[in-house]
């Protein structure tokens, strides 16, 4: 089957592993993808890999940089010259219906490839009215949608009181896990990329973005209350944004200045060093009036380098996690240090939790498996 796959996020190496993925399993593949994107906290421009070697690719300079629902592919000759000689199938869209570049591919299947499936791709889990003129987009291409993927189990009945009426596939991301693993010694630097305690002291980790939904307030909260009961443990905080002078001052006034370390950002290639030297890694995030967790995808990469991790209950969290981790009540800091505290105590629930998580990744989150269901659904929609 030829299939026309295209995906701002793939402008990241490590997403890009699905593409490879489904070429090995018998897809031919079409990439179209942004010359360059904000994604993982860091702008990423578009670099050719290996791994790009199994599929074909062309990768488009876009207008509206970075503001998901309105971004756009201008060189839309390039964008018909492809479709014409490739002649998909497939054309699965990883954007969400209601966003501008969804409607390109869509017309551009109605014009040049009218027998081609269309498969579109969301990470909705709030149902937020849609305003004038992306309520029309959204309803535009769900009309001409064969099947939609949803990431959050949620998305499912979301999209049916949307209108939907064909069918819902639930297929969730995935992770590299060439990359995110449990290190062996070999693999271990002496020369640390970054200041970490390695004093016998519990170590605690987050990485994302600094903003009021990350909730990274009661992760704070949370260590003050383990500090005030005499536990030896460490936080450090990866990442940058809205928030991080505010998190900053409240750690001076918590007199925490000396165990809360911040991190601007870490090349994903330094990311499984840091899991190695952590003991716990924490999603504390809150639901908002127009915002919830969608995945988590830092907590499949935690799991993979068998870190035990720690979750809220806001939006995929807990279907994520499963019995892997350790789930708590958004927005609840005294429920987020008890979960600490059994963690911190307890190194046969870390070895368990750990384990779990491990195993979890192997069966539903590395790239061929995830690779191996979408294969299952383009099978189906095609007959």
């Amino acid at each position: 089957m030829k299939v026309l796959i295209t995906w701002h996020a793939a402008v990241e190496p490590a997403y890009r592993k699905l593409f490879t993925e489904l070429s090995l399993q018998g897809v031919k593949l079409l990439a179209v993808v942004p010359t360059c994107w904000t994604e993982g906290c860091r702008l990423q421009r578009f670099s050719e890999g290996v791994q790009d070697s199994y599929y074909e690719w062309t990768v488009l300079n876009t207008v509206f940089v970075n503001v998901g629902r309105v971004f756009a592919y201008p060189n839309i000759f390039a964008l018909c010259r492809k479709v014409l000689r490739f002649k998909p199938d497939i054309i699965h869209i990883i954007e969400e219906p209601f966003c501008v570049s969804t409607v390109q591919f869509t017309l551009l299947r109605d014009t040049f490839c009218p027998k081609a499936k269309i498969i579109l791709q969301s990470f909705e889990n709030l149902d937020v009215q849609q305003r004038f003129p992306f309520g029309c987009i959204q309803d535009f291409n769900l009309r001409r949608a064969n099947a939609l993927i949803v990431v959050p189990k949620e998305g499912r009945e979301i999209w049916k009181s949307r209108g939907f009426k064909g069918k819902i596939f639930n297929v969730p991301l995935g992770v590299d896990t060439e990359v995110f693993h449990p290190l062996e010694k070999s693999e271990l630097s002496r020369d640390m990329p970054f200041s970490i305690a390695n004093s016998g002291k519990f170590k605690v980790g987050y990485i994302g973005r600094l903003s009021e939904e990350k909730d990274i307030d009661s992760l704070i909260d949370a260590i003050h209350i383990l500090k005030e009961m005499g536990r030896r443990v460490v936080l450090f905080i990866i990442g940058s944004g809205s928030s991080r002078k505010t998190l900053e001052e409240k750690v001076a006034a918590l007199g925490l200045s000396n165990c809360v370390t911040f991190i601007d950002s870490l090349e994903q290639s330094e990311l499984p060093l840091f899991f190695h030297h952590v003991d716990a890694l924490v999603l504390p995030s809150i639901t908002t009036r127009r915002w919830k967790e969608q995945f988590g995808r830092v907590l499949v990469e935690a799991m993979a380098c068998k870190v035990p991790v720690v979750g809220s209950s806001s939006g995929e969290i807990p279907n994520v996690v499963g019995d892997a981790g350790l789930i708590f009540k958004e927005g609840d800091v005294k429920a987020l240090s008890k979960s600490l505290d059994v963690l911190l105590r307890n190194e046969d629930v870390r070895e368990q939790k750990a384990l779990k998580g491990f195993q979890r990744v192997k069966e539903m989150y590395t790239w061929p498996a995830v690779a191996r269901r979408l294969v299952g659904v383009y099978k189906e929609v095609l007959k």
